[in-house]
């Protein structure tokens, strides 16, 4: 679960307060690219960056949901998956291991930060066991390491604009 600001601006910037939760929170899942399949819809997949060098924030363009997050590399083999837009019983999931910046949640109960370097340690393995399998098949990135898509970098004013939201919303 991550209550930073930059997973509320994103969201918002695309207008998905829906994705996330009533304290800002955006639930996500962790898990490797190859275990992504896009089925339907690959012409709507688009990308955001709240700045040139920021996480990629993949999206459905066709409604501007949020999807997944990956780095700007497929060099770490890593997807977070916004686990707002599944269906089905999301406890299969697992329980959340991790809480992140949960001083940056709207006002309410204290959120304690907790399993950030568990969390890490997962990625890392995850990583490296998907690298050991050659299993590094990416729907984000094309054969080059290149994205599939030009990510849409926000400017200075539409960031602020998005972190502004929070402030006021």
């Amino acid at each position: 679960m991550c209550y930073c600001k930059d997973c509320q601006a994103g969201a918002r910037a695309l207008g998905a307060d829906f994705a996330l939760n009533d304290r800002g929170g955006t639930e996500i899942f962790q898990t490797v690219p190859s275990h992504i399949d896009i089925t339907q819809g690959q012409d709507h997949l688009a990308c955001l960056r709240l700045s040139p060098n920021g996480l990629m924030r993949w999206y459905a363009a066709c409604c501007d949901t949020p999807m997944f997050n990956t780095l700007a590399t497929p060099k770490l083999v890593f997807s977070g998956v916004a686990t707002a837009n599944l269906r089905g019983d999301l406890n299969d999931l697992g329980p959340v291991i991790a809480v992140n910046k949960g001083e940056c949640a709207t006002p309410g109960a204290e959120i304690k930060n907790y399993g950030y370097l568990r969390a890490g340690w997962n990625i890392m393995k995850r990583n490296l066991a998907a690298k050991l399998r050659g299993d590094c098949k990416t729907p984000f990135f094309d054969d080059t390491g290149g994205p599939v898509v030009t990510p849409r970098v926000l400017s200075l004013e539409e960031r602020k604009a998005a972190t502004l939201d929070h402030l006021t919303g």
